[in-house]
């Protein structure tokens, strides 16, 4: 049986905000374009009333869906 490869992704570190975990998930990125890419890839995260609270047991997808992923296509 052959396991195919998972998003890459990432927990909040005690006391992070969005920035801190864009600078640390993405360092070759600028803070904003960073940021944006992780509001693109986490909107169930960013949706949560109050916005964007971020809880330690959240999965923050660090890139985008993988081809051929459930829901591509």
């Amino acid at each position: 049986m052959t396991l195919s490869r998972s998003r890459s992704f990432t927990t909040a570190h005690p006391g992070e905000d969005w920035p801190d975990i864009a600078r640390r998930a993405l360092p070759g990125e600028a803070t904003d374009a960073a940021l944006e890419a992780l509001k693109s890839w986490n909107l169930h995260l960013f949706l949560r009333q109050p916005g964007g609270r971020i809880l330690g047991s959240d999965v923050i997808f660090t890139e985008a869906p993988l081809p051929g992923a459930a829901g591509d296509g």
